[in-house]
C-alpha cells in the first residue's frame, strides 16, 4: 500500500514538470513572434527551446518505460510545439536536384583566418579547392577581408564576381555564373555588419539575391570561452553573477540590433517582390530558425532548410555551441532542393550551406 502510494505521488511530480517543461518550450519555441526590437529579452528566449525538447525528449523515455499511460503528455507537447520543432529539426525525404537546378552557396569565411587542419593549406586555398570541384551557380560571402590578394583569387571559381563594402569597410562577395547588372547596400545603422542586394540575369529573368550578415553577438575570446565552460558545466551558472549579467545584457542588446536590420531588409525584399521580382536571400543572420529574424523571413519566403532537409544542421559548431545560423531562403516561384550543411569543410568557424533551386513559375 505504501509502495503505490510513494508510486502515485512520484508520478504527480513527474507529471507536473513534464507539463512545466511544455509550457517552457511553448514560450520559448513561440517567443519568435515577440518584437526584438521592442522586446529583446524575451526574443531571446529562443535560444534555450532545444533544451526543453529534449528534457521532454527524456520525458518520453520514462513514461514509455515506467508507466505508459503518461506517454500522452510529452506527445501533447510535441504536437504543441510541432511547428518550432520543424523549423529547428526538420524531416524530410531525401530529393534529387532536376538537372537544370541551379546550386546556391552561403558562407561566412572568417576573413580567412581559421586555423584550418595540418593537411591543409591555409583557409582561402581550402575554400578554392572546394569551390573548383562542386562548381556552384551562385555564391554568396559574408566576412571578407579588405585585403585585395585575398579575395581577389575568389574571382577564379564563377564568371561574374561583385563585392560591396559598408563605410566601415565590411564587404559581402557574389560569385555567379550569371551575369551581376547591379548592386546596392540595404541601408541600416551598423557598426560591423551589412546587407545588400546583387542583381542577376538568369534566363533573361532579373533575379535579386540578398545577401546578409546581420548583427552579431559580439563575444570576445574570454566570453566564448566562458560559455563553453557554461555548457560544459565547469562555469559559473549563477544567472546573478556579474559575468553572466554582463553576458545576458550583450545578448538583449546584439537581437535588439538585429531585429532593426531585419525590418530593413525585410522592407527592402517587401519592395522588390512588390515589383515582380524574384528574390534569394541568404547569410549569415546570427540567429537560429527559433527567432525573431528567421519568423520574419519565413513569412515572406520559402526557407530551404526546412523545407527539404533532415536533422538541425549545425552550421556554427565553436565553443561548446552547435546552431545553425546561416540560412537561404527563396521566394515562391523557385523550388528548393537538397539544401545541407557542409559539415566537412573545414575552412572557417561556420561551415558553408547550398541549396538547389529550380525555377517553378513566373511571378
Amino acid at each position: 500500500m505504501m509502495l503505490k502510494k510513494v508510486k502515485t505521488i512520484l508520478t504527480r511530480i513527474v507529471g507536473g514538470a513534464n507539463i512545466a517543461t511544455i509550457l517552457a518550450a511553448v514560450f520559448t519555441g513561440y517567443s519568435g513572434y515577440w518584437d526584438a526590437e521592442a522586446h529583446p529579452s524575451l526574443s531571446c528566449l529562443g535560444l534555450v527551446f532545444p533544451i526543453f525538447a529534449l528534457i521532454n525528449v527524456g520525458f518520453l523515455l520514462f513514461w514509455t518505460f515506467f508507466r505508459w499511460r503518461g506517454i500522452i503528455i510529452p506527445l501533447l507537447g510535441f504536437a504543441v510545439c510541432f511547428f518550432p520543432i520543424r523549423d529547428y529539426c526538420p524531416v524530410n525525404l531525401p530529393s534529387k536536384p532536376p538537372a537544370d537546378a541551379i546550386q546556391v552557396l552561403s558562407m561566412n569565411v572568417m576573413y580567412f583566418n581559421f586555423k584550418v587542419p595540418k593537411d591543409s593549406v591555409d583557409a582561402l586555398h581550402t575554400l578554392l579547392r572546394y569551390l573548383k570541384r562542386t562548381k556552384p551557380d551562385i555564391a554568396c560571402f559574408q566576412e571578407i577581408p579588405i585585403q585585395k590578394n585575398k579575395w581577389e583569387m575568389l574571382k577564379e571559381t564563377g564568371r561574374h564576381f561583385e563585392k560591396i563594402s559598408n563605410d566601415k569597410g565590411k564587404t559581402l562577395v557574389a560569385v555567379s555564373r550569371f551575369p551581376i547588372i547591379g548592386k546596392e547596400l540595404i541601408p541600416y545603422e551598423s557598426e560591423g555588419n551589412l546587407s545588400a542586394a546583387f542583381h542577376l540575369l538568369i534566363e533573361k529573368d532579373t533575379v535579386t539575391l540578398v545577401a546578409n550578415h546581420l548583427q552579431s553577438f559580439s563575444l570576445s575570446e574570454k566570453e566564448r570561452s566562458e560559455v563553453e565552460k557554461i555548457i560544459g558545466g565547469s562555469g559559473n551558472r549563477n544567472p546573478r553573477s556579474k559575468e553572466n549579467i554582463h553576458l545576458t545584457e550583450k545578448l538583449v542588446r546584439a537581437t535588439r540590433h538585429r531585429a532593426s536590420q531585419v525590418k530593413a531588409v525585410c522592407h527592402y525584399t517587401d519592395s522588390i517582390m512588390a515589383g515582380g521580382r524574384s528574390v534569394i536571400l541568404c547569410g549569415d543572420f546570427n540567429e537560429t530558425p527559433v527567432s525573431y529574424s528567421h519568423r520574419e523571413m519565413k513569412k515572406r519566403l520559402t526557407d530551404c532548410y526546412s523545407s527539404t532537409a533532415t536533422g538541425p544542421g549545425f552550421s556554427y559548431e565553436q565553443n561548446g555551441m552547435h546552431l545553425r545560423i546561416d540560412h537561404i531562403f527563396c521566394s515562391s516561384d523557385w523550388t528548393p532542393y537538397r539544401c545541407q550543411v557542409i559539415d566537412g569543410l573545414h575552412a572557417s568557424d561556420h561551415y558553408p550551406l547550398r541549396c538547389w533551386l529550380k525555377k517553378s513559375t513566373k511571378r
